[in-house]
């Protein structure tokens, strides 16, 4: 999914006061910072969920900020009026590198990932703060499904994979050629239930979900 936050005046920064986020929209002089995030619309619970943040900034747009800047971006079922006040598990949490210069534009691009904690539709909470906590951009435009049937599914190909691996292991072990052919057959047999199990979890998640 791609996300783009453009929000927060120098005056409120200046004031120490948190900004209110216009409408989504490109950058220009009045919407002067940018963020796409790009992640899956579908994640599994306890799983890794990776989000990628490319930030642009128009020149002197953060000279006020205090540095170190930093993004935050949680999943959380409803996101508060900054990062500290969102109740839900990080996926992104990070100083800006490089961290912005005085007078010039801004391009950054980072990674992170967190672990969902509860089944349902999430939104990812996003937000650039200074070092004591002004807020220059924030979006809470896009959602996740913590899907349970997407959990199912991929639960079902990890166990295919290990029950796999086993059999792969046992099989270089293996000494007696009765027990070799035997094996043969259970790796083939495994390989075949991991594809479909495969498969499935892809129907269930989408293709950018890792299985």
């Amino acid at each position: 999914m791609r996300l783009r936050a453009a929000l927060a005046a120098t005056a409120a920064a200046l004031a120490g006061a948190p900004a209110m986020p216009p409408p989504p929209a490109a950058a220009d002089s009045l919407t002067p910072i940018t963020v796409s995030l790009t992640s899956t619309p579908v994640a599994r619970l306890h799983a890794k969920y990776k989000v990628k943040a490319a930030i642009a900034a128009d020149p002197g747009v953060l000279d006020v900020a205090e540095q170190p800047v930093r993004i935050g971006v949680k999943l959380a079922t409803e996101c508060g009026g900054d990062y500290e006040h969102t109740t839900g598990p990080a996926v992104l949490n990070q100083h800006l590198k490089p961290q912005p210069s005085v007078g010039r534009a801004y391009e950054g691009t980072l990674t992170g990932w967190g672990r969902p904690t509860a089944y349902g539709t999430e939104t990812l909470c996003m937000f650039i703060e200074d070092r004591i906590g002004r807020v220059y951009a924030s979006d809470q435009s896009d959602q996740v499904d913590i899907s349970k049937p997407c959990t199912t599914a991929a639960s079902h190909y990890d166990k295919a994979d290990r029950s796999l691996r086993r059999a792969q292991h046992q099989l270089r072990r293996a000494r007696s050629e009765s027990a070799r052919r035997r094996l043969k057959r259970t790796v083939a047999r495994r390989k075949r239930t991991l594809a479909a199990d495969r498969r499935k979890g892809v129907a269930a998640c989408g293709r950018g979900v890792a299985l």
